[in-house]
């Protein structure tokens, strides 16, 4: 399953600034669309866009992600409509909102309406950035790797930034408090999904970038972050990182960043310091104009389902993801992509089996995700032809070792 994540756009777009004093232009009124555009009317000040966005046509051979698998026909689409808003020369306001539906061909009880809005204020002149945006999503996908299952849910996220530039020296300021809710009654293999995945997080992380050259910053971060359960408090936490990285803007572009992080129960006792290394290569020129190479690698505690009472309710996540893409001509590309997940939990989780018994061990797995997608490009938009195969095996729980092949066709807006 995918959804629209507009935020995450906005914020890169700012993050990845030139850090040189040059004057900052007046926001514009191009902005990466909700959908692809059906037209473009202008009343007064505003800026109105009627979108539609096409989805995944595809036959899954594992729509339900279990060890013995259901093949079925998926799509998805639906309507969605952007507002912009520039005014006072350095101030844009701007409104999004979706809309997409899910249907599965034999799969009834997986069709699904979902959808979000986002509305973003942002101000930009010589030296100084500000965004401030707020974002509500409803979905119906898997939520990790961990669960073998789609889960019904809503998130609501805040987000603020400040960016100022001193020269060789750049502050950034973010604030982020997220909330996520479940639908209710949703549970697998013994978890209590709805408890354990309704929770709301507050995050501060400031940063700072000392450019060394024209293409390569110095950076130090750290992160202060607070989740609280509303229906289990038992498992509030609150955590804190520091690390140095390094930026680049020239033959590889993107980031690297080591640094240290530790998670403590808000009721004391538990807790874990881990190491943490993340890079994020956005392209690399050295391939030839034709081929264009990214990748990332995170290592991140992320909420756990399974975590047992006494114990910090997360799973350690390291993911590693390396894409090649190739321009066979004006209007064909191709693009490979390969990923890696391991989960490993801190400590023993209990898992009903799926011949009902419970098992008690420590959570173990790598999964694999493998994808080719062949594109057309038609005016602005291009339409792929793609196969994705998924493998996940679990060294303790057999129950959880699962494969399935998705092959179809998506469209999706290329205007570049």
């Amino acid at each position: 399953m995918r959804e629209v994540v507009v935020l995450g756009i906005l914020l890169v777009h700012l993050g990845i600034r030139s850090y040189a004093q040059d004057p900052a232009p007046p926001p514009t009124t191009e902005t990466k669309h909700s959908g692809a555009p059906l037209g473009q009317i202008t009343v007064g000040p505003f800026i109105i866009t009627p979108t539609f966005r096409i989805g995944t046509l595809a036959v899954d051979t594992n729509v339900q992600y279990q060890r013995e698998r259901r093949a079925d026909f998926l799509a998805s689409g639906g309507p969605g409509l952007d507002i912009g808003l520039p005014f006072l020369d350095h101030w844009k306001l701007g409104v999004q909102g979706t809309s997409q539906y899910f249907y599965f061909h034999r799969t009834r009880e997986l069709r699904r309406w979902t959808g979000g809005g986002m509305a973003s204020l942002e101000w930009a002149t010589t030296g100084t950035r500000a965004l401030l945006s707020v974002n509500t999503t409803t979905d119906f996908s898997r939520p990790s790797f961990e669960v073998d299952t789609r889960v019904a849910s809503s998130q609501r996220n805040f987000n603020g930034l400040v960016e100022r530039d001193l020269g060789r020296l750049t502050l950034v300021a973010r604030a982020t408090f997220n909330r996520t809710r479940l639908d209710a009654d949703q549970d697998y293999r013994g978890a209590d999904l709805t408890t354990a995945l309704t929770v709301d997080r507050l995050m501060a992380s400031p940063e700072f970038r000392y450019r060394l050259t024209p293409m390569t910053s110095l950076l130090v971060e750290g992160s202060y972050d607070v989740s609280r359960f509303p229906k289990a408090s038992n498992r509030n936490f609150h955590g804190e990182s520091v690390g140095v990285g390094v930026l680049t803007t020239g033959l590889l572009k993107g980031q690297a960043t080591v640094g240290v992080r530790r998670n403590t129960l808000s009721s004391g006792g538990a807790s874990s310091t881990q190491p943490y290394f993340r890079f994020n290569l956005n392209e690399s020129r050295q391939l030839g104009r034709r081929f264009r190479l990214d990748g990332s690698y995170a290592h991140e505690s992320t909420i756990s389902a399974f975590a047992g009472d006494g114990g910090l309710p997360t799973i350690e996540q390291r993911s590693l993801r390396v894409g090649l893409g190739i321009q066979l001509n004006k209007r064909m590309d191709l693009r490979l992509s390969g990923n890696r997940t391991t989960l490993k939990s801190g400590g023993l989780v209990r898992v009903i089996l799926d011949d009902g018994t419970t098992g008690l061990e420590r959570r173990d797995d790598v999964a694999y995700v493998g994808t080719a997608d062949l594109g057309f490009r038609l005016g602005r938009a291009r339409v792929g032809l793609y196969a994705s195969y998924t493998a996940r095996e679990s060294l303790y729980f057999a129950d959880f070792g699962i494969q399935g092949l998705q092959a179809g066709a998506r469209v999706e807006y290329a205007p570049f």
